[in-house]
């Protein structure tokens, strides 16, 4: 799994990364998928599930070899187990609330989910990221506090991100709008609420498409 995450990103420790979101004490619960090719390991998707206050936060790790990044890769898992996770306790709020580095899987997560913020279409609850992101930055684009320095950056080559930034894709020109330091190490913060109208609107847009 190291020498995945080295593939993946740049200016990090595997080991420590690792120890970030599997060997924390505080969620309750995880799940992890692994991915294969060519009979090696190429990707995993880890989320974990953390009691807050009157919140269940889900938040996820994921990483894949360049040659195997995929935009629909994790969300299946992601959206599944989030649902699963907040069936079990229906009454309590449960949020998706975490960092996206690249603007690929942004769009990958946002032109599939009904709801996402920040969004282009869709304008978040006021303080939500000052609850879910009370550390970061503020975002000029947006007015929201939905950046976060992450001392890491995806192991994107200089016409990757060429493509990226001069993309017509709105999900992916929204993320680069609102962030546009994502290659020298700068996250976006991204909150999904899971519950009924959630999942209701996310089959449905997923049927029409």
């Amino acid at each position: 799994m190291q020498q995945v995450i080295k593939a993946s990103f740049s200016n990090i420790d595997p080991d420590e990364y690792l120890a970030k979101y599997f060997d924390d004490t505080k969620p309750f619960e995880r799940k992890l998928r692994l991915y294969y090719g060519d009979g090696k390991l190429v990707g995993y998707c880890l989320l974990t599930f953390t009691k807050e206050p009157k919140v269940t936060v889900i938040r996820a790790s994921a990483a894949f070899l360049p040659e195997y990044r995929k935009g629909g890769n994790t969300f299946a898992f992601s959206i599944k187990h989030s649902v699963f996770c907040w069936l079990k306790r229906p009454w309590r709020k449960h949020f998706y609330a975490d960092t996206m580095l690249s603007p690929a899987m942004y769009r990958a997560i946002a032109s599939k989910t009904a709801t996402i913020w920040p969004h282009f279409a869709h304008q978040a609850p006021a303080g939500i990221f000052e609850q879910f992101n009370s550390g970061g930055e503020m975002s000029g684009a947006n007015s929201l506090r939905c950046l976060v320095p992450v001392n890491r950056t995806s192991n994107y080559s200089q016409q990757e991100l060429e493509t990226l930034k001069n993309s017509d894709k709105a999900e992916i020109k929204y993320y680069c709008q609102v962030n546009p330091e994502f290659a020298k190490g700068t996250a976006l913060f991204v909150i999904i609420p899971i519950n009924l109208v959630q999942v209701l609107k996310t089959l449905w847009k997923n049927l029409l498409n």
